[in-house]
């Protein structure tokens, strides 16, 4: 059985402040918008890539928890692959990206689009 890592706020997962000041700024745009959803999906030559969303409506397979006023949404089923995680905001050459620096991780593909824990 695999245990839940949660961050020092007891969240599983956690924003940073550049991260927390985005997803407001886009969560502001989206007048529908209820929050912020963290998703992986199979991808790559790893296993697992990051799906960020912004959620109408929760499910009733969500964990549902708040950072920095936003309301987060992670589906059970991806915690085991999300706990732990800090969403940064960076800037990546000429882009912005959100960032995930997840301590499970034990492989990422060569260009960091997928991982595997």
């Amino acid at each position: 059985m695999t245990s839940i890592i949660q961050t020092s706020s007891g969240n599983p997962l956690r924003l940073t402040q550049a991260a927390a000041a985005h997803i407001q700024e886009k969560l502001n745009a989206l007048p529908n918008a209820v929050g912020f959803r963290l998703a992986t999906k199979d991808a790559g030559c790893n296993a697992k890539k990051y799906v960020p969303s912004y959620v109408n409506e929760s499910s009733t397979d969500d964990m549902e928890f708040v950072d920095h006023e936003i309301t987060i949404f992670i589906n059970k089923a991806d915690l085991i692959y999300i706990a732990g995680t800090e969403v940064d905001y960076v800037k990546d050459g000429i882009n912005k990206v959100l960032k995930y620096n997840n301590p499970n991780v034990s492989t990422e593909c060569g260009c960091g689009e997928s991982f595997n824990i």
